[in-house]
């Protein structure tokens, strides 16, 4: 089947016209820099983040040695751009793109924190992440998340990044996954206090009693157990009856 020969000249016309228009925006500056980092708060009424847009420029001008204000488009290396912004501790992925009207989209997604770990020897902390990663306090931004406390000042092992590599850091990682995906438990447990052996007690957000949950292993049964006392020990002792609750041994429920 033969084409006409009007439509030839007429797809070849968009194809120059779309080669020169790109050869006229490359030309051009940037017009703008829009920055949009998405939430790693895990609470959507949560509208601040870890990073600020000042401070993701400066990663840029510093650590690429890209002033985004001063170039041409043609000149922008958006793959350096992204790695330079990736080398930051709270960053998990970063895409940046120039659009058609010839802005810079820079779009972050910070790394979401499980739970923070306190040291009460220092003010300082750090989050640890649900792939296991410690990042640093932010002065930007707290996260509100889980405690995670050492029953012994002396004890630091769940601020050392190696502890959470081995086996029972990766079991203790996924205990708190557990308690994150549900969103009663994430409200009522405020903060875990681990001893020397790995034992963990959970306090809670509702209710006077102290919650002895044993090791990190089984999580998923024990909060199950722990639900049934929530659904059906409460209504009829009160908030106020007990003092401790253990579900640490298989198929029991103690309280106190």
């Amino acid at each position: 089947m033969k084409i006409p020969i009007k439509i030839i000249l007429f797809v070849l016309a968009i194809c120059v016209v779309v080669a020169v228009t790109e050869v006229y925006q490359r030309g051009q500056m940037v017009k703008n820099v829009h920055i949009l980092v998405k939430n790693a708060a895990q609470n959507p009424q949560d509208t601040s983040h870890f990073l600020t847009d000042v401070e993701i420029l400066k990663l840029v001008r510093q650590d690429a040695k890209i002033d985004v204000n001063n170039l041409k488009i043609k000149e922008i290396d958006t793959k350096k751009i992204e790695n330079s912004i990736k080398t930051n501790n709270f960053v998990d992925e970063c895409q940046v793109t120039i659009d058609s009207k010839g802005v810079l989209r820079i779009e972050v997604e910070e790394l979401k924190p499980l739970a923070r770990i306190l040291n009460k020897n220092t003010s300082k902390g750090a989050y640890i992440t649900e792939t296991g990663k410690l990042i640093p306090l932010s002065p930007n931004f707290t996260a509100r998340v889980m405690l995670l406390s050492s029953e012994k000042k002396s004890d630091t092992e769940l601020l050392d990044t190696a502890f959470w590599k081995m086996p029972e850091g990766k079991v203790f990682i996924n205990a708190l996954k557990e308690i994150d995906k549900q969103p009663f438990w994430k409200a009522q447990i405020t903060q875990l206090e681990r001893d020397t052996k790995g034992n963990l007690v959970a306090y809670p957000q509702v209710g006077e009693q102290l919650i002895e949950l044993g090791t990190p292993e089984n999580m998923e049964d024990k909060l199950a157990r722990l639900k049934t006392f929530y659904d059906k020990v409460v209504p009829l002792k009160g908030w106020g009856s007990y003092q401790m609750v253990s579900v640490r041994y298989d198929n029991q429920i103690v309280c106190k």
